[in-house]
């Protein structure tokens, strides 16, 4: 039987969504959460993410890194198209530092994914949420906690990592953020970003 939780994210398979990083931040202001991924003096703009692919597949976008920022009750979701600053472990160490709760679901053409989980400044859990091996990098612990009710489908990778995100945060993903327009904010590239770059990628 399938899980109903990843029914209801079905729209993420067939919506076109073939690369996408969505991160939930609690107990964060949205200056704060912007912050965390690079953004302090960025300019903003208003945009969506249709608007933002369109722009990144023109040849001069070079490092063009914009993230859609919305809020969720308590939380701030950001939105990256091909973008991937929150799936970088350090990204998720400053957003959730002093008590705060980080998650975010990235995954790629490639058909790459990852899910990964922070709080209090440490990542608790990174892996592939419909892999093989659903073991979390360097633990031994099968799964988290908060994972355990949920059922991923390989077949719907990206219905499977917002599943997670909503079961772990309580935060439901809206469908219609990926068509209306939102705040838009420019973050540096991920590779000027870090004094130690190898320690950012590291859990």
């Amino acid at each position: 039987m399938p899980d109903t939780l990843v029914e209801r994210y079905r729209w993420a398979e067939v919506d076109g969504l073939v690369a996408l990083t969505i991160s939930v931040i609690a107990g964060r202001s949205e200056e704060e959460a912007v912050a965390a991924f690079g953004g302090t003096r960025a300019p903003r703009r208003i945009m969506t993410f249709r608007q933002i692919g369109d722009l990144l597949a023109i040849p001069e976008a070079g490092s063009f890194h914009p993230m859609l920022i919305v809020r969720a009750g308590s939380c701030i979701v950001t939105m990256e198209n091909t973008g991937y600053h929150g799936s970088i472990p350090e990204i998720a160490r400053r957003a959730s530092a002093g008590g705060g709760r980080f998650f975010s679901a990235y995954w790629d053409m490639h058909g790459d994914r990852q899910v990964m989980y922070a709080e209090d400044g440490r990542v608790r859990a990174l892996f592939d949420p419909v892999g093989g091996n659903r073991t979390p990098a360097g633990s031994t612990v099968p799964l988290p906690r908060w994972a355990e009710g949920v059922r991923p489908e390989p077949a719907a990778p990206g219905a499977s990592c917002l599943a997670l995100m909503e079961h772990a945060m309580r935060v439901r993903i809206d469908r219609n953020w990926m068509r209306q327009p939102l705040s838009a904010v420019i973050l540096p590239d991920p590779a000027t970003m870090f004094d130690d770059p190898e320690a950012a990628w590291r859990p």
